[in-house]
């Protein structure tokens, strides 16, 4: 076999202590430099962020590590200039970030580096157009997850194929393989045996083609950055001996080692070259590893990802306005930069969390930046109503609210769509399925979690309806489990927008998940086949079919991980909808940093199409009480506007 490995270094790693830096430099990077020495051929992948540490803390690795590069012993494969989820940032800031990135190679390294890993293995189609805009030639991307929802023969993953991006554009890309790393991994840390190890490398068949041998940290080898009480124990006899030990045997038996690059020229191979969609509808967003390891890790748990990443969405909208990208105004970006580091989003430490959160709230500052909250309040005269139903027109929409089930959207249809409802409720026995024998309302909220009742807002309410020249406006309180919920329903009277509004008032951060403005698609009289939803995900927008698509983004991946996929929607919308009409929900303020979940089902007798949105969710990185105040305090809402169907 023809193999090749790229280590990914990263001195912001989550778990590891500033204090700590030095030490992993010299147990870990340095056993690296020797491997390459020794003559094994091998990729090392390093943000800008950790090449300025390292050149900091060691300035004789960088020398070192150059002279290789200079001999063609090594290759450096970029990044960006921080660890950053490309899906869950606005575009202006994944430019900045590449180019910042590019940027440090060529300046520490005097190297400019031609491949591209891609963080976290978090892909999206709307990177393409970053990458290839920064100067990339290619990107090493996870295999295993895209070919999960994808009918690819198993050649492909052997060869180097083309990525596809939004308007016509791809970008070569060369494998990682999940497993394959991290069955090394365990080799070296004593889990498996040796014997059973090359059984499994050699059984892989690639015939002619290329095995990624290693794609993830070095940092894991002879260190441990204590995330988990399982991580394996840490034995005298050096991992890095064991892997080398490996290599070489390896090599013995004719499985030659070469530099990532040269996967590349096998591009025009009967079996590369192939443009292939690595994302899809079930899937927008791959990520490295097992499901649990998805896009709400860096988005919605930790510490207060969604705290962190609202607060970096407001800073990017007031850079892009007042401080736009350029070399007077860069050092704003690398600040901002670090501040969207992964790293600050999963097992960061106490000391360093607090440090991050202060540089970012120094950055919120001195760009005039903040979070912004809608002002709305519980007022008006009591509603008249017939029964439970409560219905408002105006000359752009019309909107029926089912009072019984707190203000929830029984129908709702606009001027634009011709008056017929758009959305609203699917009402128990809609469906034929007992699976689905329910209500499935619009508008409502979810909270659900260890250990406590689940919290909705669908209670019986006394409505209050109030009046201006730009709405009319539904409002009413509603008792919660955790504490209390305002809510407003508003319909506007100048343009087609209905607004659902929220003001959380509770005793403490949700301990689970929290998601909000479900919009259920009222899809009787729409083509199946036309059925799509489309967002941006750090890029330009992505289209995605659900002609014949059965999946649900917030399915549980166990007990402590309890959601599987997500949208980044970094232009802040969904449009959701059809051939005959659609629909666009948008937080009513672009900074809020929710992510968007598609659940889609094919019924009879028509598809069970729904959008919803998540302000928190739970894996094994959530952490609570690392504020002053426990109580959460907090206004949102989301504006639903008619849009034509496609």
């Amino acid at each position: 076999m023809k193999i090749f490995a790229i280590f990914h270094l990263n001195l912001m790693f989550s778990s590891i202590p500033e204090e700590s830096r030095s030490e992993v430099i010299k147990r870990c990077y340095w056993p690296l430099l020797h491997l390459i020495e020794e003559g094994f051929p091998l990729g090392i992948e390093a943000s800008g962020i950790t090449l300025e540490i390292i050149r900091d803390l060691d300035p004789k690795w960088i020398a070192d590590f150059k002279k290789l590069l200079g001999e063609g012993r090594t290759e450096f494969i970029g990044s960006g200039y921080g660890q950053i989820i490309g899906p869950l940032v606005p575009p202006a800031l994944n430019k900045a970030n590449l180019a910042l990135g590019m940027r440090s190679g060529q300046e520490i390294l005097g190297t400019v580096p031609q491949i591209a890993l891609v963080n976290e293995q978090a892909w999206s189609a709307g990177m393409v157009a970053h990458y290839l805009e920064a100067g990339y030639k290619a990107v090493f991307m996870d295999y295993d997850n895209p070919a999960r929802y994808a009918e690819w023969p198993d050649h492909i993953q052997h060869f180097p194929q083309l990525a596809k991006g939004t308007n016509g554009e791809s970008i070569p890309v060369i494998w990682s393989r999940s497993m394959v790393f991290q069955k090394l991994q365990r080799f070296a840390h004593r889990e498996l045996e040796l014997d059973e190890y090359l059984n499994y490398v050699e059984s892989l068949g690639t015939a002619d083609g290329w095995l990624p041998i290693y794609g993830n940290d070095a940092e894991i080898f002879d260190f441990r950055p204590r995330r988990y009480k399982s991580e394996a124990v840490q034995e005298a006899e050096s991992e890095w001996k064991l892997i080398r030990q490996v290599f070489e045997i390896l090599q013995q038996r004719g499985h030659k080692f070469q530099l990532p690059s040269q996967v590349l020229k096998e591009l025009g191979h009967k079996h590369g070259g192939h443009e292939l969609e690595l994302s899809s509808a079930c899937q927008p967003i791959p990520v490295k590893k097992q499901s649990k390891y998805n896009i709400t890790r860096w988005a919605l748990s930790g510490r207060d990802d969604f705290q962190l990443n609202s607060l970096c969405r407001a800073v990017c909208h007031n850079l892009e306005q007042e401080f736009p990208f350029s070399p007077d105004t860069e050092n704003l970006w690398r600040e901002l930069c670090f501040c969207w580091s992964s790293d600050l989003r999963t097992h960061i430490t106490e000391k360093r969390y607090g440090e991050a959160l202060d540089k970012l709230e120094e950055l919120t500052f001195a760009c005039k930046a903040a979070v912004r909250e809608p002002d709305f309040e519980v007022c008006g005269i009591p509603a008249q109503q017939n029964g439970r139903m409560l219905k408002l027109e105006t000359e752009s929409a019309t909107i029926t609210l089912n009072t019984a089930k707190g203000l929830a959207v029984h129908k709702a249809a606009f001027n634009s769509h011709g008056y017929t409802p758009s959305f609203g409720t699917l009402s128990h026995g809609y469906f034929e399925e007992i699976d689905l024998g329910a209500d499935f309302f619009s508008g409502h909220i979810i909270m659900e979690g260890p250990g406590i009742p689940k919290d909705t807002d669908l209670a019986r309410v006394t409505p209050l309806i109030d009046e201006n020249e730009n709405f009319i406006s539904i409002s009413c309180s509603i008792g919660l489990y955790q504490g209390m919920l305002d809510k407003a329903v508003r319909i506007h009277k100048d343009k087609e927008q209905i607004d659902i509004l929220y003001r959380f008032a509770l005793d403490c951060r949700p301990p689970g998940f929290a998601r909000i403005g479900h919009v259920t698609l009222l899809t009787a009289e729409m083509n199946p086949a036309r059925l799509y939803y489309s967002t941006c995900n750090g890029g330009k927008p992505e289209r995605f079919s659900l002609n014949g698509q059965t999946f649900d983004h917030s399915d549980n991946i166990s007990f402590a991980v309890s959601a599987s996929q997500g949208l980044g929607m970094t232009d802040s919308k969904v449009v959701l909808g059809g051939a005959e009409r659609a629909l666009e929900i948008s937080p009513l303020y672009a900074e809020h940093g929710f992510i968007g979940m598609i659940k889609c089902r094919q019924a009879v007798p028509s598809p069970f199409v729904r959008v919803f949105f998540s302000m928190q969710e739970m894996d094994e990185t959530s952490l609570r009480g690392c504020g002053p105040d426990p109580k959460f305090n907090f206004s949102t809402g989301f504006s639903i506007k008619p849009v034509p169907g496609e």
